[in-house]
């Protein structure tokens, strides 16, 4: 085997050893060296130099920053200017909110009385239209911050009237083609005691902002933890509770997650009672008066004096036709019920009221949900439909869960009772007649308000029934079991019956029909001594509202009051009451002095009818989208502060969120303020600057054009809140050569600039001196090679 020599070492290895350092080396260390300073000058070069450090954004009048210095979504405003002489009406133009597409502004004035209402305007390209009152909406309580869903379908405003949880609520209302009517409260997940105010929904129509004083609730708290508490504010005392106003949001939920679309304390149709019962102002707009509601005290104490010792009310002894206790007791339920009296609750007729429901409870077939007893077979439809709805109601005003079942049972046999043309007569399935088919659709009509079920077919069917026996020269007059015939006019009972049902049924009070069908009521008028007529008119009238409602109330209380005898009760007189005796005429005239707050008009509370006349656009409430419902409201803490915040209103696009607050470093006042909520996190929020913002109040922003056109109140003037506007400006953008390095500065830093300079140099001598020699170093091993080769 060939013997191994050692291997000489390489010279260029060895020699002109440094610090430890070989010749070899240090020229790597040099050339790496050298690159990273030539990197490290075109990084700071770049830093220093970049574009963002030398344009800046300008309006080329009072406007210009570093455009390094602008954050993301950074808006510049003009000027604001007062906009009130633009819009043109009369009194206070506040908290205005304006559609998506820029179309529609709606906004609530205050009148003289310092009553708020809410009116519509249109944009038509260069200036909005004349005004028009929201006619379903408005009332004689205040309706406040009006805002739009995306899609403009749907109305949410602010009101303190009657039927909501207490304090001031959000209702929502939908577009039916003529006016935002059909107004609902939102249920206990967005509404409490306390105040909900400022409504605002995003554009996707998945979120709803608002404000509310509530206490804060804890973060990340469970759908069931927000329902118990929810639940524990129904029964607090508010009034000392109360925080600052600050920001919640709310989640639309979906129909498989919450398919229990009736989530109130009190069912909509019976929600007026506790806030009128409750407030004498309250009772007083609603058009009751004191001796109205002492005829109603009388009227109750001499049906309790009637009670048999079981708990019914024989109608026989009274004069009526007999064995109809059932009805006699149903009706007698319904008045007490109709003035708060409840089985449930401690109250001045709890015990009568108890004793009467466990009897009725006591006549319904437990198999089949049967609630004529021991009435007349020929004509016991009647005492089933009475009776069903008492059971409904006394379930829908206490939501007592023992009553549910049998409340449903009840219905159920209506439903399976119908006729197949959608009516209800003597007995079960038989060809329908408009008397007895009355009271079963009431009593369908409460159970759907009270979350109970029906199905879609049985009300269609009412809707096909009521074609068939409609008549006059819009469909607004009614026949008993067939139609009047065309340009003809039903019986007086039966032409309130069926307006009523239609009313109850969704049919708009805009509609040819609903005219039609008020002014036969307002033409034939109250008439003393049909009280059959007068209940079923009473209640149409009032769903109507407007002048015929105001005139029906004035002539009823009159006659009723001067009538009633000393025992508390009213004389049979003509028509059906000799049939019904004195206990069921009572208690119907009880029923209609009760009528302003016993039902709440379901098309809108305060509705005036169109003096020009019906709309041929407008749609009945089927045509309409579903009510929303939402999820247990957040509280948005990102946005709180130890001042108010109010007025939250989203962009177009959702991604900005303004709001007004009196938070400390501010101009004075409260200020308008932006915050983006596209991200993560919302942005902290930024006050809009001196161009909106003064020492004043300035509130309720109001954007449009995704948010760089800005309208918003303003008490700058005469401390008068005034509408403003503003819009953004236009900036563009310009190159600051002065942000370069100036001679002064090379001058003063001759010593420093040169140094770098020489040490740059330096730098890239021995980098090209470091590759030369890998060069030469490289040719001669290769010469080596070559050579040992040879």
């Amino acid at each position: 085997m060939p013997s191994s020599k050692p291997t000489d070492p390489d010279p260029e290895e060895t020699s002109g050893v440094i610090l430890g350092l070989t010749k070899k080396r240090r020229y790597k260390i040099y050339a790496w060296g050298a690159l990273l300073l030539i990197l490290s000058a075109i990084i700071l070069t770049w830093s220093y130099l970049r574009p963002e450090r030398w344009y800046t954004y300008t309006d080329q009048v009072a406007f210009e920053q570093v455009a390094q210095d602008v954050q993301p979504g950074y808006v510049v405003w003009d000027p604001a200017q007062a906009v009130t002489e633009v819009i043109g009406a009369e009194g206070m133009i506040g908290q205005p909110a304006i559609s998506s597409d820029g179309a529609r502004m709606v906004y609530s004035v205050a009148n003289e009385e310092d009553n708020s209402n809410i009116f519509l305007r249109i944009w038509d390209g260069n200036n909005w239209g004349e005004p028009r009152p929201m006619r379903a909406l408005n009332s004689q309580f205040n309706e406040t911050t009006p805002t739009l869903s995306g899609n403009g379908e749907l109305l949410f405003f602010t009101s303190d009237r009657p039927g909501g949880q207490g304090g001031k609520d959000i209702w929502v209302s939908k577009w039916d083609g003529v006016e935002y009517a059909w107004p609902l409260p939102l249920t206990a997940r967005v509404n409490t005691p306390f105040d909900e105010t400022d409504p605002d929904l995003s554009p996707d129509n998945m979120t709803l902002f608002f404000v509310s004083n509530r206490p804060h609730q804890g973060v990340g708290i469970s759908e069931k933890e927000a329902a118990e508490a929810a639940a524990a504010e129904q029964l607090a005392d508010v009034s000392e509770q109360k925080v600052d106003f600050e920001i919640y949001s709310a989640d639309i939920a979906t129909e498989t997650a919450f398919d229990l679309i009736t989530e109130r304390q009190l069912s909509m149709l019976y929600s007026l009672r506790e806030g009128a019962l409750a407030d004498k102002n309250v009772m007083s707009k609603l058009g009751g008066s004191k001796p109205s509601e002492s005829a109603v005290e009388k009227a109750l104490a001499y049906l309790a004096n009637l009670q048999e010792e079981d708990g019914r009310w024989d109608i026989g002894k009274s004069g009526g036709q007999a064995g109809h206790d059932v009805a006699a007791t149903s009706f007698s339920l319904l008045a007490f019920y109709g003035r708060g009296e409840r089985h449930d609750k401690e109250c001045k007729y709890q015990a009568k009221v108890k004793l009467g429901l466990d009897w009725l409870l006591g006549q319904q077939n437990a198999a089949s949900g049967d609630l004529r007893g021991n009435s007349p077979k020929n004509n016991a439809m009647y005492d089933h439909g009475i009776a069903a709805l008492a059971l409904v109601e006394a379930y829908g005003v206490t939501k007592d869960s023992e009553l549910k079942l049998k409340a449903q049972a009840a219905i159920d046999f209506i439903v399976e009772s119908q006729h197949e043309e959608g009516g209800w007569r003597y007995k079960p399935k038989e060809r329908g007649d408009l008397s007895v088919t009355g009271w079963m659709v009431m009593a369908l009509a409460s159970a759907k308000m009270s979350g109970l079920a029906i199905p879609q077919s049985t009300l269609d069917g009412v809707d096909n029934f009521l074609e068939i026996i409609s008549g006059g020269k819009d469909g607004g007059s009614y026949g008993y079991t067939d139609s009047p015939g065309k340009g003809n006019s039903g019986k007086n009972a039966m032409n309130a019956a069926g307006f009523f049902c239609a009313q109850l049924n969704g049919a708009s009070s805009n509609a040819a029909k609903a005219f039609e069908s008020s002014l036969i009521i307002d033409k034939t008028g109250f008439q003393m001594n049909d009280i059959y007529y007068v209940y079923y008119g009473t209640l149409a009238a009032y769903q109507h509202q407007g002048p015929v409602w105001r005139k029906w109330l004035a002539k009823m209380h009159s006659e009723f009051l001067k009538t009633q005898e000393p025992e508390g009760s009213w004389p049979v007189g003509g028509g059906h009451g000799g049939q019904m005796g004195k206990v069921i005429v009572t208690a119907l005239v009880a029923l209609c002095l009760e009528a302003q707050y016993r039902y709440t008009p379901l098309y809108g509370l305060g509705f005036e009818p169109d003096p020009e006349g019906p709309n041929l656009n407008v749609l009945d409430s089927k045509s309409l989208p579903k009510d929303p419902i939402f999820r247990h409201a957040k509280h948005l803490k990102e946005f709180g502060s130890p001042s108010d915040e109010m007025a939250p209103v989203i962009t177009d696009h959702g991604d900005f969120v303004y709001f007004t607050s009196s938070r400390e470093g501010g101009f004075g006042g409260s200020d308008i303020y932006r915050s983006r909520i596209s991200g993560e996190e919302p942005s902290v929020p930024a006050n809009l600057g001196e161009e909106v913002n003064s020492k004043f109040n300035e509130t309720n922003p109001a954007v449009r054009m995704a948010g760089f056109h800005l309208l918003f109140n303003s008490d700058r003037k005469q401390s008068i809140s005034s509408l403003y506007g503003t819009k953004s400006k236009r900036v563009m953008m310009r190159y600051d050569y002065s942000k370069m390095p100036s001679m002064t500065w090379v001058k003063n830093n001759l010593v420093l600039l040169g140094s770098a300079l020489t040490l740059f140099i330096l730098f890239i001598f021995l980098f090209i001196r470091a590759f030369k020699r890998t060069q030469s170093v490289t040719e001669e091993n290769d010469e080596v090679t070559q050579a040992s080769a040879n």
